[in-house]
């Protein structure tokens, strides 16, 4: 894999990498933030000067371009109903787009986005936790968004066998471009990946793919791009925070923990 210094690394000013998951008023916490705290976030980056990108600025990205102004790619794993319902008019208002990972059997009837660690969730946010269905997913695609797969069950992808690693990854980007003509990116769910996972997402044909790094990731790929996650704390000035390089260098570190407290000590002593 290739070093961290290019802006597929998420540590350049010309490109930062964000996860987000839902936009509710009433969602679980960290998987879900309130759809004014994500207007506000696209404010803050309108008037910060960031541009939002999808496949088309990842692809000059990869080929060595670098952007006039910085793009922030906003990314959301699962496919939530609320995906289309809350975020596509927020993106339309502000004239930004987003890649958004869909689970292609619970797109065909909008099913609960049930898995181990969610049912809880799904339990006590019933409306919240249900996936798009085609017809949303289409009407993301038509607004200039890219679709990409989250895998047919969302498994822990480096714990699978490799009968069944083909299947998670070939059938479901083969289900969504049966629907919308190509699907080329991939997000890991729960972030996990290792070398073999990396080289079946290349045989399976996508070109890009996203991690969300727990420990740190030093290292970089078009199939591996590290991304910082977006949730319920991120206020104005903790976002903030997140667009500068400094930052998103400490958290995709080994050493985040030690690096990211002095950081958010400031931050804290700003507030008061």
């Amino acid at each position: 894999m290739n070093g961290t210094t290019g802006p597929l690394g998420n540590r350049s000013r010309h490109a930062a990498f964000f996860c987000y998951h839902s936009v509710a008023a009433d969602g679980p916490e960290y998987l879900s933030i309130a759809p004014e705290q994500f207007e506000r976030q696209l404010g803050q980056l309108q008037r910060s000067g960031w541009t939002t990108g999808a496949e088309a600025e990842l692809e000059r990205l990869g080929g060595g371009e670098r952007p006039d102004r910085p793009v922030a790619f906003l990314t959301f794993d699962d496919g939530y109903v609320d995906n289309h319902d809350v975020v596509l008019p927020l993106l339309q208002q502000y004239g930004a787009r987003a890649i958004v990972f869909v689970i292609p059997p619970l797109v065909d009837d909008g099913l609960p986005l049930r898995w181990p660690g969610t049912e809880a969730h799904c339990d006590r946010f019933p409306q919240v936790m249900r996936s798009m269905r085609w017809r949303a997913v289409e009407a993301l695609a038509e607004a200039g968004c890219t679709i990409g797969s989250h895998t047919l069950t969302h498994p822990r992808l480096a714990g699978v066998g490799d009968e069944q690693l083909r299947d998670e990854l070939l059938e479901a980007r083969q289900r969504i471009s049966a629907r919308l003509g190509s699907c080329t990116t991939l997000a890991y769910p729960y972030g996990n990946w290792d070398g073999r996972v990396l080289a079946a997402a290349r045989d399976a044909g996508y070109r890009w793919a996203f991690t969300v790094p727990r420990d740190g990731q030093l290292a970089t790929d078009p199939l591996a791009i590290p991304r910082i996650a977006v949730d319920h704390r991120d206020d104005e000035r903790r976002f903030a925070l997140k667009l500068r390089p400094l930052a998103r260098r400490a958290a995709l570190s080994p050493r985040r923990a030690t690096l990211l407290r002095p950081l958010f000590a400031a931050q804290r002593a700003v507030r008061r």
